[in-house]
């Protein structure tokens, strides 16, 4: 059997100046697939600069799999060049997968069209599709998809023309949609988030304190896109994956995030711990209806799920139907790779991964800058699963210089405290007291 894995790219120009690297190499982690499925010739067809799919450097790729074959994209591709490239190597199934992109995270929409393309030339695919993909993208749209399942935040949309139509209207007429916002805006609990409704990666979230506030940011010049603004919802923070497709899914016990402050999770301080065990959370309530969103939106491959659990509910607060940094986190949790899991989903697999007695403890967290030569050493630890180094410059989280630890062990969960210490003894501060302490406030 022939399988192919996608994936594309919204940046015609990539970055020279990122750089990454990562242990396991992204190569042995695909010949691993390789060993694991010997009945299967793998493809992997993307642009150079994905750094979950190739290990390159200064735009070239500096180490290649010995059993899989790479097919390099142009960056930005159309989706038509794409489509011809996949079904050039006629695969027996093409398996979709789109990664975060820096200013709109709209990749899935974009390998879900090219899914939908090769399915007309008859090939099989394992693919979200292009309205679960838009969906999830409009966090409006997804905020009101999700009321069909679980508790979701009270919001108003805030359409940005509508509301300085002002100058737009007969002589005489005045505003009625920002008398009502306003009217909505006034009856809502604060705090209160103010986002753009099309952002990425919690970039551009404000928390705003009472309804004054929120009315002055939405006549200022600053407001110049639609935003959703929503309840916040001041309660524990968790995340979870859906694994699988067909009506066979995995939804995963949660991993609790650790929060800031203002009780927000940053990108670049959060630890994720999991599975979260305590039979307190009922977290068996909420499966039950992850599960149903998942046959009924007909998820496929991975969907990364963000929740909050407070006064005894469950909350959904957004979706992704890609790839994230939690599928790292979920597959060392399972103890497989996460090419391994978009494999299992296509060609089966035995194990159902959202019993708890099928996984094991695990802890992600990032760290300083790691040099090539502690990458190496770090990852020869045992209880280490991946390891990686990046350096960047992102039009979301601007400078970037960091490294991100996952381990994981199949000994209680108080094991992982240990092993941290452990780590920080040989890597002299690859450890802070940060993380420490917010792994000990989330380990349930």
């Amino acid at each position: 059997m022939k399988v192919v894995f996608y994936t594309a790219s919204a940046t015609t120009k990539p970055s020279t100046t990122t750089k990454y690297a990562a242990r396991p190499t992204r190569a042995q982690a695909w010949d691993d697939l390789a060993a694991q499925f010997p009945q299967c010739e793998f493809v992997v067809i993307g642009p150079v600069n994905c750094e979950d799919f190739f290990d390159s450097k200064d735009l070239k790729i500096c180490e290649e799999p010995k059993n899989v074959k790479y097919v390099i994209l142009t960056s930005g591709a159309p989706i038509e060049e794409i489509v011809r490239v996949v079904a050039n190597e006629k695969p027996d199934y093409a398996i979709s997968i789109p990664f975060s992109s820096s200013h709109h995270d709209w990749m899935p929409i974009k390998t879900s069209l090219v899914s939908e393309e090769l399915n007309k030339l008859g090939i099989k695919t394992l693919s979200n599709t292009t309205n679960t993909a838009v969906a999830a993208f409009d966090k409006w749209r997804s905020n009101i998809m999700f009321r069909s399942f679980i508790n979701a935040s009270k919001g108003i949309y805030v359409h940005n023309d509508l509301y300085f139509c002002d100058d737009k209207l007969p002589a005489g007429h005045t505003n009625v949609y920002k008398e009502y916002v306003i009217h909505r805006v006034k009856e809502m609990n604060y705090p209160v988030l103010v986002k753009d409704t099309l952002g990425a990666g919690s970039k551009g979230i404000t928390k705003m304190h009472n309804p004054e506030e929120v009315i002055s940011f939405l006549g200022s010049e600053e407001n110049d896109v639609d935003v959703l603004v929503e309840e916040f919802i001041e309660g524990e923070q968790f995340g979870t994956e859906i694994h699988g497709s067909n009506g066979r899914y995995s939804v995963l016990p949660p991993l609790a995030l650790s929060v800031n402050s203002e009780g927000i999770t940053e990108q670049k301080t959060a630890v994720k711990f999991g599975p979260v065990t305590d039979e307190k959370y009922h977290f068996e309530e909420v499966k039950k209806e992850l599960l149903r969103m998942a046959q009924e939106l007909k998820f496929e491959g991975t969907v990364q799920v963000d929740l909050v659990y407070k006064d005894g509910k469950w909350y959904i607060i957004e979706i992704n139907p890609r790839w994230s940094g939690m599928t790292y986190i979920t597959a060392a949790m399972e103890g497989r790779s996460p090419y391994a899991i978009f494999a299992e989903t296509l060609l089966g697999v035995d194990k159902d991964y959202s019993k708890i007695s099928n996984l094991r403890n695990v802890v992600c967290f990032k760290t300083r800058d790691i040099s090539d030569e502690d990458l190496d050493k770090i990852y020869s630890k045992p209880y280490v699963d991946y390891v990686k180094k990046l350096e960047a410059q992102s039009a979301v989280f601007g400078k970037i210089s960091e490294g991100l630890i996952i381990i994981s062990t199949d000994k209680d969960k108080s094991e992982l405290v240990k092993l941290l210490e452990d780590l920080n003894a040989d890597f002299d501060g690859i450890v802070s007291e940060q993380t420490i302490a917010g792994l000990k406030s989330i380990m349930k």
